[in-house]
């Protein structure tokens, strides 16, 4: 199986902590190689990287309100009534009136899952009074500089459809002076009435006519093109490392709870995706699927992340050499020291170490092991290793003392390495390629739970793990 890391990267990553050299999965989107046995050799080939099930990034999008407003205020008219349009108070013939009222520009606020959206009204009243004998009299309210107000609020829950297009279902909330003092209301003195209440009826009418049109507008606002640009952005290769890639792999977008405050409204979006990583010197050719309608939410755990990580042996050998050189091992009072250690493939998965020593013996020892994760300590060892007798027999036979229990338990004691460099060389690298920013208005941002080995292989060429990472990530994009 061919190393898949120059020389420089590899020794970055050292023997038994090659779980998270980021070296994994393909290079530049090719299927993984695989080493194909000898007649001579055989090894345990590494199966297929598990396909895991999908991961879900959290993508909040912040929709900024200024949009919206500007829709409801070309929709909802600035003025109502007209002083040349009278009207009938009640039954009464002989009393009428005309009134006229001017919007204040709405403000727009969002509240929890609604939107709220408030003006006030100036209005002014005009009251004629027919009597029986004599001409027609006529009084009014709101001529002066402080008119009666009316106060006014629609509210609308804010979602997407399936198609990226805003829906909304605008209700209307509150028509009604805007204070209980009497500076809010109307009283004409020539109809003996106070209008208030035909002002506000009348205002809530036409803004009632007015609502479907505010839903029709609103469901008009087509977020296609913009979701189209993220969905863009999401496929792109994200550069981890020299020579490693980060894939999101996008799959789809679920729609989660509609909140906001202030002038931001969050519409939280779920992303599956199947990220992975890797590797080559140029970013891998990524297949661009198109945006995918908009599907309901469903439950999310984070992200899971299969990894493959390899390091040849000659990268082991000096990692080994660098872990065990200049040890001392004694027994019988006799003593042995480490001079260097070759790290190299042997049959039925299992690692074959050649111990070069000197002092009251030289020569070299040969030792058979499969490579173990030890999640406990967080270290790979080989708790089985033990003596080559096939190779061993002219040393052993000379030196029949290093033939020992003791000798065989110092080695196996020995023969592992620490991983917590790697793992936390890992994380970074993960970190590094999910906390970015990947365009105008979008940004990745994540943490790593955790990096789990699942499995040691061995090949022709190297060893190979299989590990998976796992966290939980967002994508936050603002809409304005």
């Amino acid at each position: 199986m061919p190393s898949r890391a120059s020389p420089r990267r590899a020794r970055e990553f050292p023997f038994a902590l090659i779980v998270l050299a980021l070296l994994p999965v393909a290079s530049c989107g090719r299927a993984p190689t695989r080493v194909v046995p000898t007649d001579t050799f055989t090894v345990a080939l590494p199966p297929v990287l598990p396909n895991v099930p999908p991961s879900r990034f959290n993508v909040p999008i912040k929709y900024e309100l200024a949009s919206l407003l500007a829709v409801i205020e070309r929709v909802v008219p600035q003025q109502f009534g007209s002083m040349d349009s009278i009207r009938q108070v009640g039954d009464d013939s002989r009393r009428r009136y005309a009134f006229e009222a001017v919007r204040d520009p709405f403000t727009v606020y969002a509240d929890g899952p609604v939107v709220r959206l408030r003006a006030g009204l100036s209005y002014k009243v005009r009251g004629y009074y027919k009597p029986i004998i004599g001409p027609t009299m006529s009084a009014g309210c709101g001529g002066g500089e402080a008119p009666p107000r009316i106060a006014i609020e629609l509210v609308t829950p804010l979602a997407l459809d399936r198609n990226w297009h805003l829906s909304s279902q605008v209700e209307l909330v509150r028509v009604e002076p805007a204070s209980a003092t009497e500076e809010d209301r109307c009283k004409v003195s020539v109809l003996r009435r106070d209008i208030t209440d035909q002002v506000v009826a009348a205002a809530r009418q036409a803004l009632t006519d007015k609502i479907p049109e505010i839903d029709e507008r609103i469901a008009a606002i087509d977020l296609t093109s913009r979701f189209t640009e993220w969905w863009g952005l999401l496929n792109r290769p994200i550069r981890v490392a020299d020579g490693a890639w980060l894939v999101l792999g996008p799959e789809r977008l679920r729609l989660g709870k509609v909140d906001g405050k202030g002038n931001v409204l969050t519409v939280r979006v779920g992303l599956d995706a199947r990220p992975r990583v890797v590797t080559g010197a140029t970013p891998p050719a990524v297949a661009r699927t198109p945006l995918p309608p908009l599907a309901r939410d469903t439950v999310s755990n984070g992200f899971r992340i299969a990894l493959e990580g390899i390091i040849d042996y000659a990268t082991a050998s000096r990692a080994m050499t660098t872990a065990l050189r200049g040890k001392i091992v004694a027994e019988g009072g006799r003593s042995v020291v480490v001079e260097s250690v070759t790290v190299s493939p042997a049959m039925d998965n299992r690692l074959a170490l050649a111990v070069h020593f000197s002092g009251d013996a030289r020569g070299t020892l040969r030792f058979l092991g499969v490579p173990r994760y030890d999640p406990q300590v967080g270290e790979v060892t080989m708790p089985d290793l033990d003596y080559d007798l096939t190779t061993n027999n002219q040393l052993i036979n000379t030196y029949a003392w290093l033939r020992s229990d003791v000798l065989r338990a110092r080695f196996r004691e020995r023969a592992h390495v620490p991983q917590t460099p790697v793992i936390d060389r890992a994380r970074s690298l993960l970190l590094l390629g999910l906390n970015r920013k990947l365009g105008a208005g979008m940004t990745v941002s994540a943490t790593v739970d955790s990096v789990t080995v699942r499995g040691l292989y061995v090949t022709r060429s190297a060893l190979v793990a299989h590990a998976e990472a796992r966290g939980r990530a967002a994508v936050s994009v603002r809409q304005e």
